[in-house]
C-alpha cells in the first residue's frame, strides 16, 4: 500500500506541470475572449491584484498590442482611405469642369461671357463655309472681318456684331467690350482652322458682322476727322486690292464719301477690306449704284472730273493747252474700247464710226488739264476707271453736264501708265491740298 502511494505522488508530479499548462492555457483563452468584448465595446479592464497582473501580461500581447504584421495592414488601410478620399476630391473637380459637349459651359470673365469651341465644332464649320462663299455671305447679309484693329474699327463706326471668334482672351479684351454684349463669343484655336486656302497669314481673331449700311453708321470729326468737300466715284473697279488701296487713300486724303458703280467688284469682299484697312468704317460708302443714283447723291452744284492718262508726256504741246477735238471713248485713259451698245447709246448711226474693226461711239468733249491746275470748287467728284474696262460712257457725260474735265498726270516718255489705286492717290491729295489753301 505504501508502494503504491509513493507510485502515484510520482505520477502526479510528473503531470503537475501538464496540468498548470492546461490551466493557463485555458486561463488565457478565456482572458483573450473576455478582453475582445472589450475592445469591441471600448471598454479597458485595468485589475490592481498580481492575478490580474498575471492575466494581462499573458492576455496583452494576444488582445491589446498589435503585432507588426497588424500595424503594416492598418497602415495599408489608412493609406488606402487618404487615397480615396483625394481621387474622390480630384474627380469631383475635374466632374465640375469637364465640357458636357462640344461647347463648354460659358465662362465669365470680367463682364465678357464666352464659349469654348473644338475646331470641328459646327459654329467654327459655318464660319469656314461663310468665308469661302460669296453667295453665301449675299443671301444671309453677312460680311467677315480679321483681326483685332479692322474689327475694333467696325465696332466705333456702329456697325453690328453677329459671332466673334478669338484666341486669346488678351486679344478680345483689346476691343471695347461694351459693344459686344449681342455677340456670340467663342474661343478656338484658329491657327487650326483653314479659314482661307488662298490666305496663309496667320488670324488670331475673326468676326462676323451683319452687311453695313452707310446710313446706320456714324462717322464723328473726333475720330475720322473733318470731311472734305470731295468725293471719290469708282467706275468699273473690278481688281480687289486696287479698289481697297483705293478707298484707303480716300480715307486718308479727308473725302467725303465713296460712290461705286455697279461694275465695281464687292466693296465687302474679304481681299478688299483686307487691303483697304479699315477705310470701310471711316467715311460713308455706297456700292452697286447706277448713274442716275450717283447723280443724285452728289450735291447740286458738284463738278465732276474724270481721272485721264491718255500717254501725254512733259514735252508734249497737250502739257500747256488743251485739246479742244472731240475724242472717243477710247482716247481716254481707263477707257473701255468694248463696244457700247447702240440702243442704249445711240439714236444716230453717223455717232459711231469703226476703230480697229469695232464700232466706238464717240465720247462728250472734255478739256484737258494738268491734275496740278486748279480744278476744285465748292463740292468736286473725281471719277477714276478700271484698268481692264476703263472709264464708261456715262462717267464722261456727266463730266461734261456738270462742266468737268479730264485731269491727267504728266509722266515721262515710255511709261505707260499709273494704276488706279497710284492715279487716285496722286489727284485725292492734289484735291485736298487746293481746298486747304482756298
Amino acid at each position: 500500500m505504501a508502494a503504491l502511494m509513493r507510485c502515484m505522488r510520482s505520477v502526479c508530479r510528473k503531470l503537475e506541470p501538464a496540468l498548470m499548462l492546461r490551466q493557463s492555457t485555458s486561463f488565457s483563452s478565456s482572458c483573450f475572449e473576455e478582453d475582445l468584448m472589450n475592445l469591441k465595446s471600448g471598454e479597458k479592464h485595468v485589475q490592481d491584484d498580481e492575478g490580474a497582473e498575471g492575466r494581462k501580461h499573458v492576455c496583452c500581447p494576444s488582445a491589446l498590442e498589435s503585432t507588426p504584421e497588424d500595424k503594416l495592414r492598418n497602415a495599408g488601410h489608412k493609406h488606402r482611405d487618404t487615397t480615396r478620399k483625394v481621387s474622390q476630391s480630384r474627380r469631383e473637380t475635374q466632374t465640375s469642369t469637364r465640357p458636357t459637349s462640344a461647347l463648354s459651359p460659358k465662362v465669365h470673365v470680367e463682364s465678357l461671357r464666352y464659349e469654348k469651341a473644338k475646331c470641328d465644332d459646327k459654329r467654327v464649320i459655318r464660319l469656314v463655309h461663310l468665308a469661302r462663299s460669296k453667295k453665301l455671305r449675299e443671301q444671309q447679309g453677312k460680311i467677315l472681318l480679321e483681326g483685332r484693329r479692322l474689327i475694333a474699327e467696325a465696332l466705333e463706326a456702329g456697325a453690328s456684331p453677329l459671332a466673334v471668334f478669338f484666341s486669346a482672351m488678351e486679344r478680345l479684351q483689346e476691343l471695347p467690350v461694351n459693344k459686344l454684349a449681342q455677340a456670340s463669343l467663342v474661343k478656338v484655336k484658329l491657327e487650326d482652322v483653314q479659314i482661307w486656302p488662298d490666305h496663309d497669314a496667320k488670324i488670331d481673331m475673326i468676326a462676323v458682322f451683319k452687311r453695313p449700311e452707310a446710313s446706320q453708321m456714324c462717322f464723328p470729326e473726333e475720330r475720322c476727322g473733318k470731311p472734305l468737300p470731295l468725293t471719290l466715284i469708282c467706275d468699273n473697279l473690278r481688281d480687289p486690292g486696287n479698289l481697297g488701296v483705293t478707298l484707303r487713300c480716300a480715307a486718308a486724303a479727308g473725302c467725303h464719301s465713296v460712290l461705286l458703280s455697279t461694275g465695281c467688284v464687292d466693296v465687302w469682299e474679304p481681299k478688299v477690306l483686307r487691303a483697304g484697312l479699315g477705310a470701310h468704317f471711316r467715311l460713308p460708302m455706297i456700292p452697286n449704284l447706277s448713274w442716275t443714283n450717283i447723280q443724285t447723291l452728289l450735291p447740286p452744284n458738284a463738278i465732276v472730273h474724270v481721272a485721264d492718262n491718255s500717254g501725254v508726256s512733259e514735252t508734249e504741246p497737250e502739257l500747256a493747252g488743251a485739246s479742244q477735238r472731240a475724242k472717243k471713248a477710247g482716247d481716254y485713259g481707263w477707257t473701255s474700247s468694248r463696244r457700247i451698245s447702240r440702243k442704249a447709246y445711240c439714236e444716230d448711226e453717223d455717232e459711231e464710226e469703226e476703230v480697229g474693226g469695232a464700232r466706238q461711239e464717240v465720247g462728250p468733249g472734255l478739256k484737258t488739264q494738268p491734275y496740278h491746275s486748279n480744278w476744285t470748287g465748292s463740292h468736286v467728284a473725281v471719277v477714276i476707271g478700271g484698268e481692264t474696262h476703263g472709264l464708261s460712257l456715262e462717267a464722261l457725260r456727266l463730266a461734261e453736264e456738270t462742266k468737268g474735265r479730264r485731269l491727267f498726270i504728266p509722266m515721262v516718255r515710255g511709261v505707260d501708265s499709273l494704276n488706279a489705286a497710284m492715279a487716285a492717290s496722286v489727284l485725292l491729295f492734289e484735291g485736298r491740298r487746293q481746298l486747304s489753301e482756298s
